[in-house]
């Protein structure tokens, strides 16, 4: 008897939780989120909702979208360590996880694209169509000879192995490892632009500040039961092809909800740094799946002149676009038998 007690207090006490949670949840996405009745409504039928969120300046774009998931809330996550299968799309064109001990073999299928290879070999200082650091640019120019049948092979060997150091390095020191950017004519310290947008994500040090902790603090933070991986992508959504690198943290909060955070570390084209943090949050209901919450936060270089602001909307609006979209494959993938 005194066994079934302790599994009745068990059951009630987690009843009390979902509850808790979802009663949160409610509050989050009503009070601080804005999300309409009608939206409501629409995501406990499953649909996928999206809001543009106030942007803290002109470079920002930040977005949130959600949908309910009538699955196990780890199905979705063994999938998503799959990361090649998870995000395989038709914009999708070569993707790869690097392994514990980052190595030239993680990127071994990664091409350079034409117009990729004609902006490095014109590549300077300040001016530049690939984000690269100074030591990538130097580098470019002291080991490949532009004129020789080789160039190309070449050039694609060194953007690499750039990639492969920056994974090291990374793993070493953190966010104080990312690139200042000399593509344009004032350099962009990625480190600070990682710092002031983390800062700007308000929700997490609300909901999860220990995750926060953890992510700001990275390698040198500790937080129990967190997994850490990282991949690169090329994708072919925006005006030209861009290689990206992603540091994924993904951690089970003891109270229930699952954090995943994908940083955005490295972008060839368009953005400084990003930030997709999902969380998934179990129904009240056993059997019922769970919430799938997203919000993307990006720097981008922002557009100048006369038309700069109806620029920046475009853009904002895209993202809101390819973030549904997202939610609608990450649902169908979690479904999928």
């Amino acid at each position: 008897m005194r066994g079934r007690g302790l599994i009745a207090a068990w059951a009630m006490g987690a009843a009390f939780a979902a509850t808790a949670q979802e009663s949160l949840l409610t509050d989050f996405l009503r009070k601080t989120v804005l999300l309409s009745d009608a939206q409501m409504t629409a995501l406990d039928a499953g649909e996928v909702v999206t809001r543009q969120l106030a942007a803290d300046a002109k470079p920002d774009v930040a977005v949130f979208g959600a949908v309910r998931v009538a699955a196990p809330l780890e199905t979705y996550v063994t999938r998503f360590r799959d990361i090649a299968a998870f995000r395989r799309s038709p914009l999708v064109s070569e993707i790869g996880r690097f392994g514990d001990t980052p190595d030239v073999k993680d990127v071994a299928t990664l091409s350079l694209e034409d117009e990729d290879f004609a902006a490095a070999r014109k590549c300077r200082p300040g001016k530049c169509d690939l984000k690269l650091a100074r030591t990538a640019i130097e580098r470019m120019h002291a080991e490949i000879n532009w004129s020789a049948p080789d160039a190309r092979a070449r050039a694609t060997a060194v953007l690499r192995q750039v990639m492969v150091d920056f994974v090291v390095a990374y793993r070493r020191s953190g966010a104080r490892e990312l690139a200042t950017y000399l593509d344009k004519e004032h350099p962009v310290d990625a480190s600070n632009e990682f710092q002031t947008l983390l800062e700007n994500t308000r929700y997490l040090i609300a909901f999860a500040p220990e995750f926060h902790r953890y992510l700001s603090s990275y390698p040198t933070g500790t937080l129990a039961g967190v997994e850490d991986f990282f991949y690169w992508v090329k994708e072919r959504g925006g005006p030209k092809p861009t290689v990206s690198v992603y540091h994924v943290s993904l951690w089970r909060d003891p109270r229930g909800p699952v954090f995943v955070s994908s940083k955005q570390i490295y972008a060839s084209h368009f953005v400084r740094v990003g930030l997709d943090l999902k969380a998934l949050v179990p129904a009240r209901e056993p059997g019922q799946g769970f919430y799938l919450l997203d919000l993307y936060r990006a720097r981008i270089d922002p557009p100048g002149g006369l038309i700069g602001a109806a620029i920046i909307g475009k853009i904002r609006g895209s993202a809101e676009n390819s973030l549904r979209e997202s939610l609608k494959t990450d649902k169908t993938r979690t479904l999928s038998p």
